[in-house]
């Protein structure tokens, strides 16, 4: 699929059927005119909407023709589509805790910056409940320049929320050098079938190979929903890179295949709950024997450091059992992950597990069996937070006796945020890999993972464990265009070896100390622009000084597992049903 014909997807959705639905003006805000009352039982007799622009408020003369551009290429996020995720009915009493969800999961959507909805006394015994959003910026436009030839490396185009209606597709492009280009399609549907449901498409072509991955889910959005469902599918033939101490890196080619088909029900009441549920599992693998390295002339067999190493093929279909105990409340906090921007903290205890056992169906012919868990806690409030997650899975081979593919992450991060303006973080960081059967390796080098000032440290190793802290400031502005601040960090980290992880080695502790400059466009956006002065510490000889830009919404989950420990995971292990968001 062409970035012509992406882009198209998103367009036909946002118009529908091409018939013109004029959108009605939103009615003028009670705020400041009538007393506010609260969620007891009152009757809802009528739900207002009043989703604003990125930039609502007033912004300095100068500005006003960026502000004016900038609006053409955005489009507010329409009202039904604000609509369709609220708990609270017009005609039903008004509940507070159902008032409250339908806050949070509206803040959990990616392209709003912040949502309230506020109760007034209707005059008539019961209540007007005026919901008011705010939208980040849907525009994506993320090129990756450098000094030398050719400058534009690579570059990603789309929109974020396509007619504001909930639909996010974007294109990209990576100069592939002496080999093909790289060229993919991301394209998630936050309303698909026009329900609390995601449809998510990405399709990517490689150097050599390609990745293909389709999700339907209607994830576990609130302890008032009664169903949670998954199913997936997704085929790739991708390079599986292979890191060797101060050598050039080798790559061997994997092919995959995965499909999943699943469901949750919910248990218990509102608050303290258990979800039960089933799922059906696909998975084959197999890893090409012959390991490659890459030369401006094309691909060469690799020979300098002895034999391939062996993996084995994996070819299963499962039937799991999916149980998850959740006992979650959440608090409201600014500052925290985001600079300014408000985000949900989960505050209690969250367990999933996932266990499996093969069948000798479909022509698979593996006898295994499989366990995963994701087991989250947290505790704190507004000003302090304490929150810890940790995701294990591995399989045990039946013929062998033994367990295969152990592979865990996790993070632990303390908050202190004592004042408006003033954020302290503290966190640990953990991956690894043992007994693993497909390739599979952690370096410091890894973008998300590792750490700044070695981004040429490729060491490789089988677990990594990075510890960082740092100090935020916001810095007040009279330009009401977005949120500034400044940041000084300190990191450190090293990595353990395990013989079944090729070429891995112990490595003693590496840091990193620095600065760094903090934006948020617009103001209390939850994405964070970050430019990072990293000065190395430590002896390693591939350390070194570094200035990075980069931009993440780290809001809406705790733990987001770094990609070059998420592709050693099984693709059907679906304990994302019981921790979103």
């Amino acid at each position: 699929m062409c970035p012509a014909s992406a882009l198209a997807i998103g367009r036909a959705e946002a118009q529908g059927d091409g018939t013109a639905t004029p959108r009605k003006q939103p009615p003028v805000s009670s705020r400041g005119r009538l007393p506010v009352t609260g969620c007891a039982g009152q009757t809802i007799s009528e739900i207002v909407v009043l989703a604003r622009e990125p930039f609502a408020d007033r912004v300095p003369a100068q500005f006003a023709p960026v502000r004016a551009v900038l609006g053409l290429l955005h489009t507010t996020t329409r009202d039904d589509v604000i609509s369709r995720f609220l708990l609270v009915k017009e005609g039903q009493p008004c509940n507070q805790i159902e008032r409250a969800e339908s806050e949070r999961i509206l803040r959990a959507q990616p392209y709003l910056v912040d949502a309230r909805i506020h109760a007034y006394d209707d005059g008539k015994g019961g209540v007007r409940l005026e919901v008011e959003t705010r939208d980040d910026m849907s525009l994506i436009l993320a090129p990756s320049m450098q000094a030398t030839s050719p400058m534009l490396r690579a570059i990603e185009v789309g929109d974020g929320n396509v007619g504001g209606r909930a639909l996010h597709t974007s294109v990209t492009w990576r100069d592939g050098l002496a080999y093909r280009d790289r060229f993919g399609l991301d394209y998630t549907n936050y309303q698909f079938g026009l329900a609390r449901q995601e449809l998510r498409l990405s399709a990517h072509r490689f150097e050599v190979g390609h990745r293909v991955d389709v999700q339907v889910v209607r994830p576990y959005y609130t302890d008032f929903q009664r169903f949670a469902w998954i199913t997936s599918a997704g085929t790739a033939r991708e390079q599986s890179w292979l890191d060797r101490d101060r050598r050039a890196p080798a790559a061997l080619l994997t092919t995959r295949e995965h499909a999943q088909l699943g469901a949750v029900t919910r248990i218990g009441s509102i608050g303290r709950l258990k979800l039960v549920g089933a799922s059906l599992s696909r998975e084959a693998e197999n890893t090409n024997a012959t390991l490659l390295r890459y030369t401006d002339r094309g691909t060469v067999p690799d020979t300098l450091l002895g034999p391939t190493p062996a993996y084995r093929r994996q070819n299963v279909v499962r039937a799991n059992l999916l149980v998850g105990l959740r006992a979650i409340r959440f608090v409201r906090v600014q500052g925290f992950d985001a600079l300014t921007g408000a985000q949900d903290m989960r505050v209690g205890m969250q367990v999933g597990l996932v266990g499996g056992q093969s069948l000798q169906v479909a022509g698979a012919t593996d006898r295994d069996r499989f366990l995963a868990s994701n087991v989250y806690l947290g505790v704190g409030g507004e000003q302090w937070f304490v929150g810890a997650q940790g995701i294990v899975e591995g399989r045990y081979d039946r013929d062998t006796r033994a367990w295969t593919n152990v592979v865990s992450s996790g993070r632990a991060a303390y908050y202190f945020h004592p004042a408006v303006r003033q954020t302290t973080v503290l966190q640990a960081e953990w991956s690894g890999g043992r007994h693993m059967q497909v390739p599979a390796q952690l370096t410091l080098a890894d973008r998300q993972g590792g750490l700044l000032a070695h981004k040429d440290a490729f060491t490789p190793g089988a677990s990594r464990l990075v510890l960082r802290a740092e100090q935020r400031l916001v810095v007040p502005t009279r330009f009401n265009v977005g949120d500034a601040g400044l940041a000084a960090f300190v990191e450190g980290g090293r990595l353990w070896s395990d013989p079944s992880v090729p070429f891995s080695m112990d490595t003693p502790w590496r840091g990193a100390v620095g600065v760094s400059l903090l934006a948020a466009v617009p103001p209390r956006s939850r994405r964070l622009w970050r430019v990072d002065v990293a000065t190395p510490l430590g002896g390693d000889p591939a350390r070194r000084f570094q200035v990075r830009i980069s931009s993440a919404d780290r809001s809406r989950v705790f733990w987001t597992e770094p990609r070059d420990v998420a592709v050693s995971r099984e693709r059907t292990a679906p304990t994302s049903l019981f921790s979103w968001p």
